[in-house]
Order: C-alpha cells, then sequence, then structure tokens
C-alpha cells in the first residue's frame, strides 16, 4: 500500500498535489541547476531569496514541466507558476513544484 501511495503522488502534477503547503503563486526569476539538494534552484530577482524545486519530499525528482530544466550549463529565466510544498521561512530555502512557466528564455 505504501508503494501505491508514493507511486501515486510521483504521478501527482504539481498544481493538484494534495501535499501542497499553500496557494501556488507566480514568481518571475532565474532557474539553475546547483550541486545539491535540491539540485534545480529558482532565484526570485529582486530578492535574495531561492526557492527550491523538489518531489513532495526533499530528494525526491523534482516536479516540473517536461523539458524545462536545461543541466548546469544555462540558466532559464521565466515567470514560473509555484505551488509551495512547505510554509515560507526567513532564512530557508521553500521547497515547491513547478506546475508552468510563461515567457521563457535559456541563456547558456
Amino acid at each position: 500500500m505504501a508503494l501505491f501511495l508514493a507511486l501515486l503522488l510521483a504521478a501527482t502534477p504539481c498544481k493538484t498535489n494534495p501535499e501542497l503547503a499553500g496557494a501556488c503563486f507566480t514568481v518571475h526569476g532565474r532557474m539553475r541547476a546547483y550541486n545539491g539538494n535540491p539540485t534545480y534552484r529558482i532565484w526570485r530577482i529582486g530578492t535574495n531569496r531561492l526557492l527550491g524545486v523538489t518531489g513532495v519530499h526533499p530528494g525526491e525528482n523534482p516536479i516540473m514541466p517536461e523539458g524545462l530544466a536545461c543541466g548546469f550549463d544555462c540558466d532559464v529565466f521565466a515567470d514560473f507558476e509555484v505551488c509551495p510544498f512547505a510554509k515560507e521561512q526567513p532564512g530557508v530555502m521553500q521547497r515547491v513544484c513547478i506546475e508552468s512557466a510563461k515567457n521563457v528564455s535559456v541563456k547558456k
């Protein structure tokens, strides 16, 4: 039963995921791959905040649209619709999934 639940949650899209900790929101930012966990992080342009793109639990594969990530040699700038898996806390990277991205620009 636990395996079935894990598979179900992994297949659940971002916006309708039952594990969300709050409402989805849009951020203008830059997504980049980093060494460490989570690998993909979004810098909210104009702030010092990073959002960590994850699965439901830390260390799981990130939930994001297919083809959005471009690896360690480029940056993805976009208006990301993200949904939080954790509440925002000062000094802590907030874990999110990505529902969609608009105005996408890839810089190498």
